[in-house]
């Protein structure tokens, strides 16, 4: 990899995590900490598996991003559903660097259960007892204190939790006082030096967490399952046909991908084209890209907050055919055009080719309201069928994998179901 990466993922997802529920601040990270500290006092894994145990440890609760999956997640009943950990489970299965180990994701609460489609090994296993006796830590402490933490891992020992993992964990608590760590937030600054010092990821891990993370929040309901990606696909297509050079090309895709993150702060729950329609108004709200922006400062290289902040103003002046006070820098205008062209397309639905010179025009309306100049439009309309075509095709890719997703979660939660009855 050329150069330091463009953004820190770990910081992303964990000032990410911060604004999706009061209650999940910091858990991930806590556990990715403990398990950090933990890694240090073994020889166990190698060092690549330590890093991959540190990824599982911050994202084991990635499938947990609606209210009754949170609910659930925090509750401190062993013997919860957990329905979160099979939406996690998919979501690494399809999405992120690691699908060697989804199945931890999906056993890192029922540890000693064996779902019969998706076999465990004892390693992995293993693995998934570690994830969740430091999760339970930080869910008892965050409920009841440090004290009594002793005796709950002792009443524990052997039929939830490994013995010889329990000893582990209070060697390392001995020798680093991680609950004090934690307790007073020092633990934070740890984290960020292991990553910084430590942690090397390639662009294309990169880009896969962040996918992972993003999809996380997109498919969380039929609606809104698309709206990323649509845009993500367009802005290529459309950098492709501006023959952008590979770096500018690059920032505009990590600026698409990063620039409604802030979505994660919005209900989940839509019902129809109208629940979509308030969601989108929500989405361009000034809060909601105050949120973004607050995730994003101090972990994404300038170039790209300086795009999606362009974006943002661009969209705005279109949003109220205010006459531009300033010039776009091309990437900032790729992106708030294909997120102006994403908000139309996931409303349609299978927009059809029928509907493209309606859209079309509807662009050329909002650049001769905002008396912009319309370079990057025409380029546009020179290839605009084809653009949208391509984007459709690569859209519909991800949509049919978002439905296999869906079909799988819930078959698998049935089986879980049934485990939950009959155990």
């Amino acid at each position: 990899m050329n150069g330091p990466p463009l953004i820190n993922i770990v910081d992303v997802i964990c000032q990410s995590f911060h604004h999706l529920d009061p209650r999940l601040i910091n858990h991930g990270e806590r556990v990715a900490y403990i398990l950090m500290k933990m890694m240090e006092e073994t020889n166990r894994y190698t060092q690549q598996e330590k890093h991959d145990i540190f990824m599982l440890g911050l994202l084991h609760d990635i499938g947990a991003y609606k209210e009754k999956e949170i609910d659930s997640m925090l509750s401190f009943d062993l013997n919860d559903s957990m329905e979160h950990s099979v939406f996690g489970y998919l979501l690494f299965k399809t999405f992120s660097p690691l699908p060697e180990y989804a199945d931890v994701v999906l056993y890192h609460h029922h540890c000693n259960a064996q779902y019969y489609p998706v076999p465990i090994t004892s390693y992995h296993r293993d693995i998934a007892k570690l994830i969740y006796l430091a999760d339970r830590i930080d869910i008892f402490c965050v409920l009841n204190g440090e004290q009594g933490l002793n005796s709950f891992l002792e009443k524990c020992s052997g039929t939830v939790f490994l013995p010889s993992d329990i000893r582990w964990f209070q060697h390392t608590e001995q020798k680093y006082q991680l609950l004090e760590h934690i307790h007073s937030m020092e633990y934070q600054e740890e984290l960020s030096a292991y990553t910084r010092d430590h942690f090397t990821l390639t662009e294309a891990q990169i880009h896969n967490y962040l996918l992972t993370f993003i999809f996380s929040v997109d498919f969380r309901n039929d609606y809104t399952a698309l709206h990323t990606n649509y845009a993500v696909q367009l802005s290529d297509n459309i950098s492709h046909n501006l023959k952008m050079t590979t770096n500018s090309r690059k920032t505009i895709q990590l600026a698409t991908l990063l620039h409604n993150i802030g979505k994660i702060s919005l209900p989940s729950k839509l019902n129809n084209t109208a629940d979509y329609d308030q969601y989108l108004q929500q989405l361009y709200r000034t809060s909601t890209q105050d949120i973004t922006r607050d995730i994003l400062s101090g972990s994404v290289e300038s170039q790209i907050l300086n795009t999606i902040n362009e974006s943002f103003l661009l969209l705005e002046c279109w949003a109220n055919n205010r006459p531009l006070d300033f010039t776009p820098v091309p990437a900032a205008e790729i992106v708030a055009l294909s997120y102006l062209m994403s908000n139309s397309l996931t409303s349609e639905r299978n927009v059809s080719l029928y509907h493209h010179p309606r859209l079309l025009k509807f662009l050329q309306m909002k650049y001769q309201a905002c008396q912009m100049n319309d370079t990057i439009l025409r380029v546009l309309e020179k290839s605009f069928d084809q653009i949208i075509e391509k984007t459709q095709n690569a859209c519909a890719s991800i949509y049919n994998i978002y439905h296999r997703m869906m079909d799988e979660d819930h078959s698998l939660n049935m089986i879980l179901l049934h485990y939950n009855n009959k155990y």
